[in-house]
C-alpha cells in the first residue's frame, strides 16, 4: 500500500502529526469519543517518554489498525507517541521526518523500510543512542536486513505470500488461471509475490500465472488494473491482490463491468473497510491480514524495556555494548490471519474501538 483508498478517510493525521498519550489504559479499547477529531484527543504528558513513528503514506487506510495499536500502547504504557511523515508515498520525506525526530531526542523511533531511503537517518539515530524499531517491512526481505534497527517486528513477507497462495488453493482448488495485482517495487509486496509464485510452482503447478498487474496501492489505479485483468484475460479464474487497495480495486472493477460475485476466486491482503464489505457481499473469498496493531504495541513495549535497562543489560556478556551485541531479537515475526465471510463481522468498523469508527467517518 502507498496511498489513499476511496472511503471517507481523507485525512488521518492533522498537519501530519498525531500526539498520543493518556494516564490509564482502557480494557481493550481506545476511545476517541463520538466521531471526535483524532488530534488532541489524548493530552500530552509533559513528564512522559515520547516516541516517534516516522513513515511514508501515513494517511492510508491500511494504517488505521497501526494507529489503534499506537493509541492503545500510549495509554497502556503512559507515554506519548508522535506520528509524523508524508501522507502519500514519499520515502525521502519519511527520512526527513526521522531526521526531525532525532532533533527532538525522543525515547525511540518506529519506522518502515519501504526502500533504503531512510537508512542513513536510521543510522544517525542509532549513533545518537536512540533505539529504532522497524515494523511492516525491512530493506531486504530476503536478506533479513533491518538497516541497523534494534529489531524488526512484522510479517515474514515471503512466507505471507506463501500463506496467501495457500488460501487461494483452499478456496479454488489445485488448478486455475491466476492474475496478480500489487504495488510492485515495494519490498514487502515483492517478497509476497515471490512467496505466491514459489508456493504454486512447487506444490500446485496446475495454476498458471498469466498477468502481473501494478495497481500502485492506489484505489483509482487498482480499479483500472482490475478492469485490465477482466478485459484482457478472459480465461482468468483466480485473482490475488498483494496490497491494501487490490481488493477494493478488483471488486469495484467487477461491479462496474457487471461481473457478479463469485465470477473469480479472489484472495487479497489487508483490511480496508471496502475490502471487508466486499467479503461480506461475496466478491472476495478471503483477505490475509498482518496483526498491525500488535506490531506497534510490541515496538513500544520493547523500547520501554530497553530504556528501562532490561533488554539492554540482559547478561549475555560482561558488557553487551562493548561486545557489540544486544538482548533484542533481531527479527520478530508476526503471522497473517484470514478474514472470510465466516468471521468478517468481527472486524467491521461498527464493532471496533471508537478510534477506528471516528477515523472511518472523517
Amino acid at each position: 500500500m502507498k496511498k489513499f483508498g476511496i472511503l471517507g478517510i481523507a485525512v488521518i493525521l492533522s498537519a501530519l502529526v498525531l500526539v498520543f498519550g493518556c494516564s490509564k489504559p482502557s480494557a481493550g479499547t481506545a476511545s476517541a469519543g463520538s466521531g471526535g477529531n483524532v488530534k488532541g484527543v489524548y493530552q500530552n504528558l509533559p513528564a512522559g517518554r515520547t516516541y516517534y513513528l516516522c513513515s511514508s503514506h501515513q494517511a492510508h487506510t491500511y494504517f488505521i489498525d497501526s494507529h489503534i495499536g499506537l493509541r492503545y500502547a500510549a495509554e497502556y504504557f503512559n507515554v506519548n507517541i508522535v506520528a509524523s511523515g508524508p501522507d502519500a508515498w514519499d520515502t525521502t520525506a519519511q527520512a526527513q521526518a526521522i531526521e526531525q525526530a532525532i532533533s527532538k531526542s525522543p525515547a525511540g523511533i518506529i519506522t518502515r523500510f519501504w526502500d533504503s531511503s531512510p537508512l542513513e537517518a536510521v543510522r544517525k539515530a542509532t549513533a545518537a543512542g536512540i533505539p529504532v524499531v522497524a515494523t511492516e517491512t525491512r530493506i531486504g526481505e530476503t536478506s533479513d536486513d533491518i538497516g541497523g534497527a534494534l529489531t524488526y517486528i512484522g510479517l515474514n513477507n515471503y512466507d505471507s505470500g506463501r500463506d496467501t497462495a495457500r488460501e487461494l488453493v483452499k478456496h479454488a482448488g489445485s488448478r486455475g488461471v491466476l492474475a496478480l495485482m500489487g504495488n510492485w517495487g515495494a519490498s514487502n509486496t515483492d517478497a509476497k509475490r515471490a512467496g505466491v509464485e514459489d508456493f504454486l510452482k512447487e506444490g500446485y503447478p496446475g495454476w498458471s500465472i498469466v498477468a502481473r498487474v501494478d495497481d500502485k496501492a492506489d484505489t483509482a489505479a487498482a480499479i483500472e488494473a482490475g478492469k485490465s485483468i477482466i478485459n484482457n484475460y478472459p480465461n482468468v479464474t483466480g485473482i490475488i491482490g498483494l496490497d491494501s487497495s487490490s481488493g477494493t480495486g478488483i471488486s469495484t472493477a467487477m461491479e462496474e463491468l457487471n461481473k457478479s460475485a463469485g465470477t473469480y476466486t479472489i484472495v487479497v491482503n489487508d483490511r480496508e473497510p471496502a475490502t471487508l464489505d466486499f467479503i461480506a457481499s461475496g466478491y472476495i473469498s478471503a483477505t490475509m491480514c498482518n496483526k498491525t496493531a500488535t506490531d506497534e504495541y510490541l515496538a513500544i513495549l520493547l523500547m520501554e524495556d530497553w530504556n528501562n535497562g532490561g533488554l539492554k543489560n540482559v547478561p549475555l556478556s560482561s558488557n553487551n555494548a562493548a561486545a557489540g551485541i544486544t538482548g533484542m531479537p533481531e527479527n520478530m515475526y508476526n503471522t497473517a490471519f484470514a478474514i472470510t465471510k465466516a468471521n468478517v463481522k468481527y472486524f467491521m468498523a461498527d464493532v471496533m474501538p471508537d478510534i477506528r469508527t471516528s477515523l472511518y467517518n472523517r
